[in-house]
């Protein structure tokens, strides 16, 4: 019997199709095995969906899945895309296991379907600014966001814990998601002298604001967040002089057991290297079987049921959950970027 799994992302983009990639690994690993379920022998699948990182089509491609007969989704890939997907599913009492989406608000809504499986942005984001501004001391800070729902919402964050953190905001900013321009914004930190600047948005343009604190003069320290760790980030970033830091939900993923064992058959099947980050792609969908099979049963409400019961070991991370699907005792890592490459200054356990 076919048993079908959701796949939910951007299929457009080199890094969606990554994380496409190991959760079809992670299909055909699982099938080695010859699972069964309830006494019969199953042979799971991935159904692909292209939400084109749209919100709009997101709720579009949940309908699809939610009216197919998957057990599960792994997706979406943005946390606006997650979210809009979010009460579809809970509607159709599909569980949706979200790889990379880390903006709390997903598991603030009661949905008991949602699941993810890194950490919250705002408890990276307090721990980040209990490390740099209560204990380094980096009290000036300025704030900028690309105006998108996770960048806004992850500056709200972090201004709330800098204040806590006894800091100062002196500027909280925001700037266009296509833009390259960033010459207000460092203006603005030059001229109030601050001590860290903090960025929400695309890797894209993160790289280019990096580059430009050198132009400025800047003494500051340069938050970032999201995929800014990546081989991406580093090709395009260059010889950047100035402290560049970068809070990423997890622990150092090289040092994982079972990492580079999967790096290599991921090369040996695609016949190319594999980013870090699609790991959590690979687990989500091994959690799926395991949730299945744990509840030996292909109901979708005794799945949901088994993921919030369940102890699985993944590779990223060991994975269990609160009662609202967040991620227990997920870790941190805070990065420097240094001599073209980053480097890990401080790893973090949240509660």
């Amino acid at each position: 019997m076919v048993v079908t799994i959701g796949f939910a992302a951007p299929l457009a983009e080199f890094s969606a199709r990554q994380g496409r990639n190991a959760a079809q690994l992670a299909i055909e690993e699982i099938n080695k095995g010859n699972p069964s379920i309830n006494g019969r022998a199953v042979v799971f699948e991935l159904l692909e969906q292209d939400d084109k990182a749209d919100p709009r089509i997101s709720e579009f491609v949940a309908r699809t899945l939610a009216n197919s007969k998957a057990i599960g989704v792994v997706g979406h890939w943005t946390s606006a895309t997650t979210g809009a997907a979010a009460p579809i599913y809970h509607g159709a009492g599909l569980a949706q296991i979200s790889p990379f989406a880390w903006s709390r608000s997903l598991t603030q809504k009661s949905y008991r379907t949602i699941f993810q499986i890194i950490g919250s942005d705002d408890l990276g984001l307090a721990l980040a600014a209990d490390y740099l501004v209560g204990e380094q001391k980096l009290k000036r800070v300025l704030v900028l966001d690309d105006g998108g729902f996770l960048g806004i919402s992850m500056a709200d964050y972090f201004s709330d814990h800098v204040k806590a953190a006894d800091g100062e905001i002196i500027q909280r900013m925001s700037i266009s998601g296509n833009t390259s321009d960033f010459n207000q914004p460092l203006l603005k930190a030059r001229e109030s002298q601050a001590e860290l600047i903090f960025f929400s948005g695309r890797m894209i343009q993160s790289d280019v604001l990096a580059r430009n604190l050198q132009r400025f003069h800047l003494q500051a320290k340069l938050l970032l967040t999201g995929l800014v760790v990546s081989p991406a980030f580093l090709k395009n970033a260059g010889d950047v002089d100035s402290a560049v830091l970068a809070i990423v939900p997890s622990t150092p993923l090289d040092k994982r057991p079972g990492m580079s064992a999967l790096q290599k058959k991921y090369a040996e099947r695609y016949g190319s290297e594999m980013l870090p980050f699609a790991v959590y792609f690979y687990d989500s969908v091994q959690l799926l079987a395991a949730a299945a099979k744990k509840a030996n049963s292909l109901e979708r409400a005794k799945i949901v049921n088994a993921l919030h019961e369940i102890r699985y070991s993944g590779i990223s991370a060991n994975i269990a959950f609160d009662a609202n699907g967040a991620l227990l005792k997920p870790g941190y890592t805070l990065y420097s970027y240094e001599r073209k490459g980053w480097t890990p200054v401080r790893v973090f356990t949240g509660k």
